[in-house]
C-alpha cells in the first residue's frame, strides 16, 4: 500500500511539474512575442507633409511581429505616393521599422487631357492634387515620352544648364525638342546627339555672343544657324 501511495505521489509531482512547465513557457512566449511587436514607426524625409502622408499609409504594420512585416508590403502601400524617390526601409530590431524616402525634384509642369502633373525628375507625372508646389517651373508643351525628358534633364544637368532659366519645352512629333529661355533665346535641338548640340549651346553662352532675341538652330549636324527672333 506504502508503495502505491509513493507512486501516486511521483505521478502527482510531475503531473504538477508538466502544468506549471507549460504556463512558464506560455507567459514566457508571451513576454518574447510581445518583445518584438513594433512600437514605433521613424519616417525619414526632406518634407513634414511627406512624413505624415507615408506615416498614415503605413500605420497597419504597428503590432505586428517585426519578423513578419515584409519590406515589400510597406513599398506596395506607399507605391501610389509617386512623388517619392530613393526609397529605403530598414528594420531595428527588436521593435522599429525605419522609412526613409525623398521628395523627387519637380522639374517642370505639363497638361494631359486637359489635368495639370508635375513633372518628377524620378521619372513620374505626378498629379497637382498630391503635393503642394510654390516653386515657379517651366512648361512642358507636346505629348512625349517621359523617359526622353529624362534624358533631356540629365544632359543639361551634365552640362550646368539651369532648369530655372527654362520658359518652357516644346516636344515635337518627331521627338524633337525646343527649349525656350528666359531671355527670349530660343534653341531647336536635333532628334539625334542632343548632348552634342548642348555642348556647343554651353560654348556660346560662355563665350557671351548670345544676345536676347536670338534663335540658335542646332538640328542640323555640324551646323549652327543664328537668327533673330
Amino acid at each position: 500500500m506504502l508503495q502505491q501511495t509513493s507512486k501516486i505521489k511521483i505521478y502527482f509531482y510531475i503531473f504538477s511539474f508538466l502544468i506549471l512547465t507549460s504556463i512558464i513557457n506560455n507567459n514566457y512566449l508571451k513576454v518574447f512575442s510581445n518583445y518584438f511587436l513594433v512600437k514605433n514607426i521613424n519616417v525619414e524625409t526632406n518634407n513634414i507633409d511627406i512624413e505624415k502622408k507615408i506615416l498614415n499609409k503605413i500605420l497597419f504594420i504597428k503590432k505586428q511581429n517585426i519578423f513578419f512585416v515584409k519590406e515589400i508590403d510597406i513599398e506596395n502601400e506607399i507605391e501610389n505616393l509617386n512623388f517619392l524617390e530613393d526609397i529605403n526601409i530598414k528594420k531595428i530590431y527588436p521593435s522599429t521599422i525605419i522609412v526613409e524616402a525623398q521628395k523627387t525634384n519637380i522639374k517642370a509642369i505639363t497638361f494631359i487631357s486637359q489635368k495639370k502633373y508635375y513633372v518628377g525628375e524620378n521619372g513620374e507625372f505626378i498629379s497637382s492634387e498630391k503635393i503642394n508646389n510654390e516653386l515657379i517651373l517651366p512648361t512642358i508643351f507636346g505629348k512625349f515620352d517621359i523617359l526622353d525628358f529624362k534624358k533631356l534633364n540629365k544632359i543639361l544637368i551634365k552640362k550646368n544648364i539651369d532648369n530655372k532659366n527654362i520658359k518652357k519645352y516644346y516636344y515635337h512629333k518627331n521627338k524633337r525638342w525646343d527649349l525656350y529661355f528666359k531671355n527670349n533665346i530660343l534653341i531647336k535641338l536635333p532628334h539625334k546627339n542632343i548632348e552634342n548640340a548642348i555642348t556647343i549651346f554651353d560654348s556660346f553662352l560662355r563665350s557671351k555672343k548670345l544676345k536676347p532675341n536670338m534663335v540658335i538652330d542646332l538640328r542640323i549636324p555640324n551646323r549652327v544657324i543664328l537668327k533673330n527672333i
